[in-house]
């Protein structure tokens, strides 16, 4: 849809609208709230205060109190308590994947790449995904808005919003509290905060921390160690003065470190037997030990500590200038740090794959704002503007198992034939590569045929191995078939492990001016319309990538930009890139009583376009991934009845989908692909007061995701699939997602208040990435005859449903309470994030985490 066409539709709808108003209007007195009827949720999701109930958008939120009722500590714990929420990461509790209504990163990986679903704290855009793993503690509340965002502050997003708001001084006395934690793995934890005023009603200032530190809950024969381990340190002052009463000022200082063992992925073999393209099965006893792994244990020879390190502050100034028009400033500057060193990523004994991610971020955001009110009209005004620098150094290290074998064979260490094939490197290929019709197990079709001067890989024998696995002519893999036989007696030289260094830096500047208009036509119907333009730039800049000699000491060859032999000299691969975008909404809402409001909304999201920085083998691998953008249609229904006992909020979406960038694998690197599709579903959101001492709450989410009209642009490698993907699903958009949850006061009297809460989350079926069944049918399908599966059944089969069951009990008197708790009581066994690596004949999956519980004690003053 055009630009003139988003604003044909914005001014029709509102015509529209406008034009059958009069027929809706009625006036419906609904009673008082009773006592014992549900409490009202304030919130600031359209940036002014308001009843959760009188927001016409998709927003569920949670306050503080309710966030430690329920335990939820972690970004991840959001997930049971939001519908069409996912959290998911390919490394622990490092650089969480937030998906809303099948809307996320899919499987990417990169620390580089921003997210679909903006992070706000305190109102700050949170840029640096690998940030976002924080812990939550001494939280305001969490707000989640489902859809696309934009007109009201911060960044353009696609998928929604979700808003952390920290505890600011109230200034009005002194107070705080300290929790002490134990739990399961040894895991030790203290929480607390304090607030002290200076001035009553004028300066505060309140201190919070966290620290918390425990063993691995999985085992690493391999090192004979436990990973997967807790470390995490977290600290934050905010200082809040009002020099008069139209004049709010909030500064705020924080920093967090998480420095763990990570736990490391499991792999589960694409090859007969469950075998990588080693022969490697974690479920074979002769190569554990004697015994097939438990659940608990990844052999992996590689792996190390998953740190995260961010520190910032924020400004935040509010200034009424009068009764209806209110000023606000919001300055942020953070800066962050990444290290996975290394990743294992073949989850085994053997030194197959492994590599060394390494970020550095430096971001500013400032978001200007006019606000004016009155009993009709409220209008939002800004201006935007945010600048994102993430500087990656990353070490690719694969095939490392052939290093010994060939330096023990008398190859020199200077020896270089590394295994990668693009077209640059490419120098030599074998006769029945250029001719299909010859017999690869004939040594006489592996004759050499240059294809390139420039290139120093002779890939007779790569391509062979590869062949051979294919095939399966090996038995279940490794290097015994037959064609790499027939190529190592025609003399073809062992191809060498790569073993690299890539960097390179994105920046992603962004302007904007936005607004937002809200019109109370009658006492029931309210229209709102917003726009915004957009002004982004992404740059890659200091791309390069060298690669290293056989015994790993020498630089041989520049792979970006491209030199046989290496240069020292050679320029950096720099590009940039830039997209401009009008953005929008038109929300009406319409009370048919006091407790029961319904809205329709079109909007349209945007998200900015990204290079395919994590490809390091060369030119051809780093492109420009065009923007992203959504036009979402909704309609909405937010009730209350019973005398507001029961609250009950329904929602229904479609998503016209554009661009959607994903990953793909392919051989030894990774390419992000884009991608056109459609999601429509509905969701519910459930709480009912049984009784004074009784909650009861659900949420229900309903989807349908799948890719469609999709083609492969010979311009534009991002659409270059190498499999269809029409018809498939979106990754990580489980079509069903349920929770149920209680919170019963067993007892509330003189002697102190018990309280005993418990969840039952479930997850659907979904896929981990963008190829569905891989053409299998049924999805368990073995292999052609003498061919191996494309991709394990953790990805054809998709990633199966599971239940979790969570429970907390509290004894509360007076200032004091203790409580004990247990996450995944059943202990079960499943897994959150997926990728496939199949040069490596592998499934990379990361388990969810196994049964932790607890035991707490806070007290208040």
């Amino acid at each position: 849809m055009s630009n003139k066409a988003f604003l044909a539709t914005c001014l029709s709808t509102t015509m529209l609208v406008g034009w059958h108003a009069p027929a809706l209007a009625q006036d419906a007195a609904a009673p008082e709230a009773e006592s014992g009827g549900i409490a009202e949720i304030v919130v600031t999701a359209q940036k002014r205060a308001q009843n959760l109930q009188d927001v016409p958008v998709a927003v569920s939120a949670i306050g503080g109190d309710a966030l430690e009722g329920r335990g939820i500590t972690e970004t991840s714990d959001l997930m049971g308590a939001v519908p069409s929420l996912q959290v998911t990461s390919p490394y622990g509790n490092t650089q969480p994947n937030f998906a809303l209504r099948g809307i996320s990163v899919a499987n990417e990986f990169s620390a580089s790449t921003a997210s679909p679903v903006g992070v706000y704290v305190d109102e700050v855009y949170q840029s640096f995904r690998a940030s976002h793993g924080q812990q939550l503690y001494d939280i305001d509340r969490v707000e989640v808005l489902r859809g696309p965002q934009g007109t009201l502050y911060g960044r353009n997003t696609t998928g929604g919003a979700v808003s952390f708001f920290t505890r600011k001084p109230e200034l009005d006395g002194n107070n705080g509290y300290l929790t002490l934690g134990y739990g399961n793995y040894d895991t030790k934890t203290v929480q607390g905060a304090a607030e002290f005023t200076l001035v009553p009603d004028v300066l505060g200032i309140r201190v919070a921390g966290t620290r918390s530190k425990g063993d691995g809950w999985q085992f690493n024969p391999a090192q004979n160690r436990h990973v997967g381990t807790t470390d995490t340190i977290g600290g934050r002052i905010a200082i809040r003065w009002k020099p008069t009463d139209r004049l709010d000022i909030n500064l705020k200082f924080y920093a967090a470190k998480d420095d763990p063992l990570g736990a490391n992925a499991y792999a589960i073999g694409q090859l007969a037997g469950n075998r990588d393209a080693l022969g490697y099965s974690r479920f074979d006893p002769a190569q554990n030990g004697g015994r097939a792994l438990r659940r608990n244990e990844v052999s992996a020879d590689t792996g190390g500590t998953y740190y995260t390190r961010s520190q910032g502050a924020a400004l935040n100034i509010s200034y009424e200038a009068s009764d209806t028009v209110t000023l606000t400033s919001i300055t942020g500057f953070d800066k962050g740090r990444y290290a996975i060193d290394p990743n294992d990523c073949d989850g085994s004994p053997n030194d197959l794959c492994a590599i060394r991610f390494r970020s550095r971020s430096k971001n500013f955001n400032q978001d200007f704002r006019l606000a004016y009110s009155d009993d009709s009209l409220d209008v939002i005004a800004g201006l935007y503007y945010g600048k994102d620098t993430v500087k990656t150094s990353n070490e690719p290290d694969f095939f490392g198992v052939i290093r010994p074998l060939l330096l023990g064979a008398g190859l020199p260490g200077s020896y270089n034939n590394a295994a990668v094939a693009t077209p640059d490197s490419i120098g030599i290929v074998p006769a029945f590569a250029a001719d299909p019709t010859l017999d690869p197990t004939n040594p006489a079709s592996c004759a050499p045929v240059a294809v390139n001067p420039n290139g120093f890989l002779d890939a007779r024998s790569l391509i062979a191995l590869l062949t051979d696995i294919q095939l399966n002519n090996s038995g279940g893999g490794g290097f015994g078939g037959a064609i790499s036989a027939a190529c190592r007696a025609a003399g073809a030289p062992p191809f060498t492990p790569i073993l690299g260094s890539q960097k390179f830096d994105i920046q992603r500047p962004s302007k904007a001016i936005y607004g937002d208009v809200t019109w109370t036509a009658t006492e029931a119907l309210t229209i709102a319309v917003g726009l915004r333009y957009t002004m982004d730039k992404v740059k890659f800049r200091n791309g390069s990538t060298i690669l290293y000699s056989l015994d790993g000491t020498t630089p041989v060859v520049n792979l970006i930009p491209y030199s046989n032999p290496y240069n020292p000299n050679l320029p950096t691969m720099n590009l940039s890139s830039k997209a401009n975008r009008l953005t929008g909404r038109v929300n009406v809402s319409y009370k048919f009583a006091d407790d029961v409001m319904g809205y329709l909304q079109y909007s349209r999201g945007y998200r900015s376009g990204s290079y395919n920085g994590l490809a390091y083998q060369g030119t051809n691998q780093v492109y420009y991934i065009k923007p992203e953008q959504v036009n979402a249609y909704e309609g909405g229904l937010k009730t209350r009845f019973l005398d507001r006992r029961v609250q009950l909020n329904l929602a229904g979406f479609y998503y016209d989908y554009s661009n959607q960038q994903t990953t793909q694998v392919v051989g030894a690197t990774t390419f992000t692909r884009s991608a056109n599709g459609r999601v429509y579903g509905g969701e519910a959101e459930l709480t009912v007061q049984a009784a004074d001492s009784l909650r009861l709450d659900a949420t229900l989410g309903l989807l349908n995701s799948k890719y469609k009209g999709n083609v492969v642009d010979p311009a534009d490698p991002a659409t270059q699939f190498t499999r269809n993907v029409n018809g498939n699903s979106f990754p990580n958009a489980p079509e069903t997602t349920f929770t149920a949850g209680f919170e019963w006061d067993v007892f509330d009297s003189n002697a102190g208040k018990l309280t005993l809460r418990g969840d039952a989350n479930y997850m659907g079926k979904y896929y981990f990435d963008s190829f569905g069944d891989y053409g299998l049918d049924p999805c368990d399908k073995p292999g052609a005859p003498g061919a191996i599966r494309p991709a394990g059944t953790a990805f054809t089969c998709g990633n199966p449903s599971y239940w979790l069951l969570n429970s907390r009990l509290t004894y509360q008197k007076d200032s004091f309470s203790v409580s004990a708790w247990v996450k995944n009581l059943t202990n079960k066994y499943y897994y959150t994030y997926g990728l496939n690596i199949d040069v490596f004949g592998l499934d990379y999956l990361n388990r969810g985490m196994p049964r932790t519980y607890g035991v707490e004690a806070t007290v208040k003053f």
